[in-house]
């Protein structure tokens, strides 16, 4: 019982974390207008003038976090188990 908890607790206390990066990937993965016309967050079209994205750190940070955040979770209910 007290694994469970511990796993939980963690999950609980990391979910802003996890929704933030879980989020942020569909942002990071897309290509998107830079030229600063039409928005921030204006499609990469043919006729843009300048273009970016995807940003790979970034997809790849939101990737680590999120597994990070698992990983976390699974030791402190092991270890909770142990006591």
């Amino acid at each position: 019982m007290r694994a469970v908890a511990g796993a939980v607790g963690v999950t609980l206390v990391l979910a802003p974390v996890h929704v933030t990066a879980v989020l942020g990937f569909p942002f990071a993965s897309e290509r998107y207008d830079s030229s600063g016309q039409g928005g921030p967050f204006r499609s990469c079209t043919a006729d843009s003038v300048s273009c970016a994205g995807p940003h790979v750190p970034v997809m790849a940070g939101c990737v680590l976090v999120v597994l990070g955040g698992l990983l976390l979770a699974a030791w402190a209910g092991r270890r909770a188990a142990r006591r």
